[in-house]
């Protein structure tokens, strides 16, 4: 499944491992799916496939435990009007998450963090998109040149992404049939 001569670090095959990890991941979830090139409308731009990589490393010693590879959409080439809409997310800056940190040590208030993982691709996308092939990836009975992707969830790298996110997110928590939370500007 993997080809990719340009990578020339001594961990390449760490992250080469990590990159078919990713793409199987995502097709496991059906964040996309692969079809012909024919499948794609005559007016759609099929979007690059950007690969963003990392060496995650333990705080005290500073070595290397997790190679990640993330497959991004590449966003810089997303033309607003037509690949996406808006943009924005609300979002919480530092100082009040440490004025509400700061108020929960004073008080005694129990305090619980929350990480989703691939929090992103968990939301559908508002209209359909189509990404290359990812470099370094080959699938069986497919090539670059006959086959691309259909984007079926939000994946990382759109401009749109963190807010496809928190509109998802959103409406899962004030849905009365998920958690019944409440807006404070709805009271």
């Amino acid at each position: 499944m993997y080809r990719h001569e340009a990578m020339q670090e001594p961990d390449a095959p760490q992250f080469r491992e990590a990159m078919v990890k990713e793409v199987i991941d995502h097709l496991k979830n059906q964040h996309f799916v692969v079809v012909p090139r024919s499948q794609v409308p005559k007016d759609e731009e099929t979007l690059p496939a950007v690969w963003a990589m990392r060496r995650k490393r333990r705080i005290d010693t500073r070595e290397v435990y997790k190679w990640k590879a993330r497959l991004n959409i590449g966003g810089h080439k997303m033309v607003k009007g037509k690949h996406y809409d808006e943009t924005y997310a609300p979002t919480l800056s530092w100082a009040t998450i440490r004025t509400w940190l700061t108020l929960a040590v004073c008080n005694g208030w129990h305090t619980r963090q929350l990480d989703f993982v691939l929090a992103y691709p968990q939301a559908d996308i508002p209209r359909p998109t189509y990404m290359e092939l990812p470099d370094g990836i080959e699938i069986e009975g497919t090539s670059k040149e006959t086959h691309c992707l259909r984007v079926l969830k939000n994946i990382y790298g759109g401009k749109d992404a963190g807010r496809t996110w928190y509109e998802y997110l959103k409406n899962r928590l004030v849905d009365p049939t998920k958690l019944g939370f409440h807006s404070i500007k709805d009271r």
